[in-house]
């Protein structure tokens, strides 16, 4: 069985850099700044933090593609004092103006509940809310494309995933990581689901109790083809609650084809990691092939194998050839 040590060095490998770090810390430390001490924007400014897979430390190294890392993402929340009576595309907008002063190049991208905003350190979703009752209370962001507030509770969903991990030994954000790898690896429809919905489900499918990776990450895939095979069966998307408001899914937005691909995926993976754990130490070099199935080449040998791959070049015969007389020694041309 592929050991604890593959698992830790593979979790090591895919974990942002501290550049990537020092990047995305820059770059919304900076922006952060800029709409605190704005002129105008200050007047509705309460308050800024950040939110996302960043927040939360569950975020994996970002994708290089040619030779070029790509930027971190990191999501912001600007707590602000509008109110439910103003429009949200409006509040959108008007946020949009206020970044597009700084940020030029590239402008800032409105969406549907946040301003994007590109910059060479990190690619930063900057979100606007509300807290009319107060930020213990029920908040609100904005979503220009419904016209309407929605509920929402960032605070809570980075409290949630502390604890969740707490309770795991760290394994939470572990077996989340891993999840991300294995997903950027296997794409599914439009990338989904996300990062946050992936780090509800694995909260809802991981088992308590194991503690070996290979058979945590086996166990994960099994939990989540049980647990959502009736949804499948049924054409619906399940429903899995948002840990920071109980009444909404995180998969509202999901379609049944995206759900059903990521699912099909996992219940195809989850035949090779079984595969994987039956094989064991039988035949070493066949399993790692099957966990490099799952998690790509970055999934490391073990020692044993390591080993065996430098013995192996070790005892290659030499391609080096010698003439069988002496060669007599010739000045280079162009000297006396």
């Amino acid at each position: 069985m592929a050991t604890q040590t593959q698992f830790r060095e593979l979790l090591k490998d895919i974990e942002p850099s501290a550049t990537t770090i020092s990047d995305a810390s820059k770059a919304h430390i900076d922006l952060r700044k800029f709409l605190k001490s704005h002129s105008t924007f200050n007047n509705i400014h309460l308050d800024t933090f950040l939110s996302g897979s960043y927040k939360r430390d569950t975020a994996i190294r970002p994708r290089t593609r040619d030779g070029i890392v790509a930027r971190p993402d990191v999501d912001i929340i600007v707590v602000t004092n509008h109110s439910l009576s103003d429009k949200p595309a409006d509040v959108l907008r008007n946020l949009l103006d206020v970044i597009e002063e700084e940020y030029k190049d590239p402008h800032p991208r409105l969406q549907a509940r946040s301003v994007g905003v590109l910059t060479s350190k990190a690619d930063m979703d900057v979100v606007p809310i509300i807290a009319p009752f107060g930020m213990e209370n029920t908040l609100y962001l904005p979503d220009r494309k419904l016209e309407t507030w929605l509920v929402t509770n960032p605070p809570q969903h980075t409290k949630w995933t502390t604890q969740i991990n707490e309770e795991t030994n760290g394994d939470f954000k572990r077996l989340v990581k891993l999840m991300k790898w294995w997903r950027r690896h296997h794409p599914t429809i439009s990338k989904r689901p996300k990062g946050f919905v992936i780090e509800c489900i694995v909260a809802e499918c991981m088992s308590r109790t194991e503690t070996n990776y290979a058979r945590l990450f086996t166990d994960l895939l099994e939990n989540i083809v049980k647990r959502y095979q009736c949804s499948i069966n049924a054409g619906t998307v399940p429903w899995i609650s948002d840990p920071g408001v109980s009444i909404n899914s995180v998969t509202s937005s999901m379609t049944f084809d995206a759900f059903a691909g990521f699912y099909n995926k996992v219940e195809a993976h989850l035949s090779i990691a079984q595969n994987a754990l039956q094989i064991s130490d039988n035949n070493p070099e066949k399993e790692l092939e099957l966990w490099r199935d799952i998690f790509g080449i970055r999934f490391p040998a073990s020692a044993v194998q390591k080993t065996a791959e430098l013995l192996s070049l070790a005892i290659q015969p030499s391609t080096i050839s010698f003439p069988d007389r002496p060669i007599q020694p010739r000045k280079p041309g162009g000297f006396a």
